[in-house]
C-alpha cells in the first residue's frame, strides 16, 4: 500500500516530516520506505497479514497517534441529505458469512462529470489508475477508511439483493473479462435472476458502471474473513477489496463509508440520495474478548518493570478498553477495539506495549548462566552414524519437499495404499504427499546433470506418507541414488559405470554398521519404478524393509538420461543403534583355503548357495568369498558358473587336510542334494 505524506498531513495539526514518519512506523513494527513520485514524497508500506487495520489512512493515523503521543483530526462524519425513499430489499441467506450488509440507491448523478484532477493525482500517488468517477471515489474511500465499497448499475439489478452461496458450477463473467466457474465455497451477491458479483472479490461485467450509468446501488458490507480467505487465489484473481476482506475489516465502519462516498459524489456530480438500507446481525459480528494482562508477565517477558500509569496510557492510546484489577498491582482486564483482529491473547498485548514503549527503550542485558554440555541422544547418534557413513562412501545429503505430483506418486507406489492429498496445494505439481523419496532424488539428479555434473551420488533421510483406510500413516526411510562412473576420471584406469552390485555393497556396509548384514537377505522381485530383472527386495527375517535396483528404462528415457540410475530405499526404523562391541582376539593360527566351482541355472541366487553352506554350521568355516561369476556360450544359455572361496581357520590350532576335506565333502553333498547344481 502506498500513501502520499500530503494526505496524512491533512489530518495533522502540524506538517509531518516524511523521514520522521517512516522512522517511527518502522521502529514500531510497520515496515515502510520513503519513495518519490512526481517530486512528491510517498510512503510505501509492506504490511504483514495480521495488521489489516493499517490498510488505510485512518489506520496509519491511529498508529501514529499511539506512537508519537500526538492527536490527529478524526475523519469527518456527515449524514447526507435524502432526496427519495427508494431502496432495494436485502436478503442475506447466511448471516455468519455476511453479518453486515448496507446499501443505498443514488439516482441521477451527472454521468458526464470526470474525476477531478486532485482525485486522479491522489489515486496515482497511491498506485491506482483512474477508471471513472464512481469507481475512483469508491477507491478513495477504501484507502481513506479501509472499507471496500462496490457499486452496481441500478438498471441491471432486479427486484432485490440476495447474499448467498454460489450453486455448483454456477458461472459468472466478471469485470476483468474472464468467466469464472464457482461452487458452494464461494459467497456471491445476486438478484432474483442472476449473480452480480463474487462477494469481497470482484463484481460482474454486466452490473458494472459504464459511461451511460446515471443511477447506482452502493454496497458496503462486512464479510467473514474466513469465508473470503484464499478464494481470490483459487480463481487466480487479485483485487484490493479481497486483500482487505480476507485479512478482516472493521465491522463497525460500513455506514460511515457509505456516507463518505455519498458526500464526495454529491460534491462532484450531484445526485439524489436514498435512505440507507441495512441488514445487520449483531450476534454474528466478530467481538474481541476480554484478555487479562498480568503485570508480572510483562516483567517476565520484557525483562523490565514499566510503571502502571505508562502501561495504561499505552493501552488507551491504542483505543483499548482497560479495567484495573487490584488497582493495577495484579493487572488489567483489556478489550481491543473492533478493528484489531490480531489481538487474541496476553502475549499480543505485551507485544503492543513493547512496540509503543519503544524497543530501543528496553535496556540490553547480557544474562549469564552455567551451561553444561548435554549428551547426544541415541536418535541423534544413529542419524550421525548414517550420514557420516554415506558421506564417506561418496554420497551427498539432500533435503526435498514432502509434496510431489500425483503422477510421480503413482509411478513410485508399489502397493494399493491410498495417497494423501493436500487440501490447499501450492500447485498441481505439489498436490500430494510423497510415498517415496525416489522422485525427489531423480529431480536432484536431473538438476545436477544440467549443470555438467556427470557423476552423482545423493541420499536423503525423510518421511514418506500414505493413507490406510483413510487414516494417515508415515514412516521414515533412507533413500539413495547413484549415477555415472564408479571412479573419478584418471589416466591409468578406464572408466566403468556404477552397477547394481556397487550400491548393494554400499547398502551392506550400512547394514554392517548396525550388525544387520548377516540377518538381511536380498531377493529378486519387481517394482513399478525399477527395471525388471534388476530389482531386489531387502528382507529382514522374511519381512520386506526396502528395495534396491535400477530405475526403469521408461523413466530413464522420459528424463533423457544416458544410463539407468541405481536406487535403494530402506526403512529407517529397522536400524537400531548398534550395541557396544566387546574385544575379541584375532585368530593367529594359519588358515587354509578351498575353492569351489559351481555350475547352476541363472535363476538360482548365489545367496541360496551361501545360506546352504552356512546351514552346515561348520565350526571352523571363517569366511565365504565369491571371486568369480561367468556366463557365456561355452556353458549354455540360462546357466552360470560361480567360483566360491572357503576360508577355514581355528582359534586353537592349525587345521589338517583331513579335517578340511571332511568339511568340504559335507558341503558338496548338501549342495548336490538340495539344489540343481553341478560341482565342477
Amino acid at each position: 500500500m502506498k500513501l502520499p505524506i500530503d494526505w496524512l498531513n491533512e489530518f495533522s495539526r502540524q506538517d509531518l516530516d516524511a523521514d520522521y514518519v517512516v522512522e517511527k512506523l518502522t521502529l514500531s513494527g510497520l515496515e515502510c520506505e520513503l519513495l518519490t513520485h512526481k517530486k512528491k514524497p510517498v510512503i510505501d508500506f509492506s504490511l504483514t497479514p495480521n495488521r489489516a487495520d493499517c490498510f488505510s489512512v485512518k489506520g496509519i493515523l491511529q498508529e501514529l497517534s499511539a506512537i508519537s503521543n500526538k492527536s490527529y483530526k478524526e475523519l469527518t462524519k456527515t449524514d447526507c441529505e435524502l432526496h427519495h425513499k427508494e431502496i432495494i430489499p436485502i436478503k442475506v441467506n447466511s448471516v455468519k458469512d455476511c453479518p453486515v450488509f448496507i446499501t443505498r440507491v443514488i439516482k441521477n448523478y451527472n454521468n458526464k462529470t470526470q474525476s477531478p484532477k486532485w482525485l486522479k493525482e491522489r489515486l496515482e500517488l497511491c498506485g491506482f489508475k483512474s477508471i471513472n468517477l464512481v469507481v475512483d471515489i469508491a477507491n478513495l474511500v477504501m484507502l481513506e477508511t479501509g472499507q471496500p465499497l462496490h457499486t452496481y448499475d441500478l438498471d441491471t439489478v432486479r427486484s432485490k439483493i440476495i447474499v448467498r452461496r454460489a450453486k455448483n458450477k454456477e458461472t459468472l463473467n466478471i469485470l476483468d473479462g474472464s468467466q469464472q466457474i464457482l461452487n458452494k465455497d464461494f459467497l456471491i451477491i445476486a438478484d432474483d435472476e442472476k449473480p452480480l458479483g463474487i462477494a469481497g472479490i470482484m463484481g460482474s461485467l454486466e452490473s458494472g458502471i459504464s459511461e451511460t450509468t446515471s443511477s447506482i446501488l452502493l454496497e458496503s458490507a462486512y464479510f467473514n474473513y474466513e469465508t473470503i480467505m484464499g478464494k481470490a487465489r483459487m480463481l487466480n484473481l487479485y483485487s484490493e477489496a479481497s486483500l482487505r476482506f480476507e485479512r478482516g475489516v472493521d465491522p463497525n465502519i460500513q455506514r460511515y463509508a457509505i456516507e463518505r462516498f455519498t458526500q464526495l459524489l454529491n460534491q462532484v456530480a450531484g445526485g439524489e440520495n436514498g435512505p440507507i438500507n441495512e441488514s445487520i446481525s449483531n450476534k454474528d459480528k466478530p467481538k474481541n474478548k476480554n484478555i487479562f494482562l498480568r503485570k508480572e508477565q510483562i516483567k517476565r517477558i520484557l525483562g523490565i518493570r514499566i510503571p502502571n500509569k505508562k502501561i495504561k496510557s499505552i493501552l488507551e492510546k491504542l483505543n483499548m478498553e482497560t479495567k484495573e484489577k487490584d488497582f493495577g498491582y495484579e493487572g488489567w482486564k483489556v478489550k481491543a477495539p473492533s478493528y484489531r483482529f490480531d489481538i487474541e491473547d496476553e502475549c499480543d498485548l505485551i507485544e503492543e506495549i513493547a512496540r509503543i514503549y519503544g524497543y530501543d527503550s528496553i535496556p540490553e542485558v547480557r544474562e549469564t548462566q552455567d551451561i553444561s554440555l548435554g549428551q547426544e541422544t541415541k536418535r541423534l547418534d544413529k542419524r550421525n552414524l548414517i550420514n557420516n557413513l554415506l558421506c564417506n562412501l561418496g554420497y551427498s545429503e539432500v533435503i526435498n519437499y514432502s509434496f510431489v505430483s500425483p503422477s510421480m506418486n503413482a509411478s513410485s507406489n508399489n502397493s494399493t495404499i491410498d495417497v494423501m492429498d493436500l487440501q490447499n496445494p501450492l500447485s498441481l505439481e505439489m498436490s500430494v504427499m510423497r510415498n517415496s523419496l525416489w522422485p525427489g532424488l531423480l529431480s536432484n539428479l536431473v538438476y545436477n546433470i544440467k549443470r555438467q555434473q556427470k557423476d552423482v551420488r545423493v541420499f536423503e533421510v525423510g518421511k514418506v506418507f500414505s493413507s490406510v483406510r483413510k487414516s494417515p500413516h508415515e514412516i521414515t526411510v533412507i533413500s539413495g541414488l547413484a549415477y555415472g562412473n564408479r571412479d573419478r576420471e584418471q589416466w591409468g584406469k578406464s572408466n566403468s559405470p556404477i552397477d547394481f552390485f556397487d550400491i548393494k555393497g554400499d547398502l551392506e556396509t550400512l547394514l554392517e554398521c548396525f550388525n544387520l548384514k548377516s540377518e538381511v537377505s536380498f531377493k529378486q522381485t519387481s517394482h513399478k519404478m525399477l527395471c525388471p530383472g534388476r530389482t531386489a527386495s531387502i528382507n529382514l527375517k522374511n519381512k520386506v524393509i526396502g528395495y534396491i535396483g535400477e530405475i526403469n528404462p521408461e523413466v530413464t528415457s522420459d528424463l533423457k538420461l544416458d544410463s539407468n540410475p541405481i536406487v535403494f530405499e530402506l526403512n529407517h526404523d529397522v536400524l537400531k543403534s548398534p550395541m557396544i562391541l566387546n574385544y575379541s582376539p584375532t585368530k593367529y593360527f594359519p588358515y587354509s583355503r578351498r575353492d569351489l566351482s559351481l555350475l547352476m541355472d541363472d535363476s538360482i541366487e548365489i545367496n541360496q548357495v551361501i545360506d546352504l553352506i552356512e546351514s552346515n554350521k561348520i565350526k571352523d568355516l571363517e569366511e565365504i568369498i565369491i571371486f568369480d561369476v561367468f556366463k557365456g556360450d561355452k556353458i549354455g544359455a540360462g546357466r552360470k558358473s560361480v567360483s566360491i572361496g572357503l576360508i577355514f581357520q581355528s582359534k586353537s590350532r592349525t587345521l589338517n587336510d583331513d579335517e578340511i576335506d571332511k568339511s568340504m565333502l559335507k558341503i558338496n553333498q548338501n549342495i548336490l542334494k538340495k539344489l540343481n547344481i553341478t560341482v565342477r
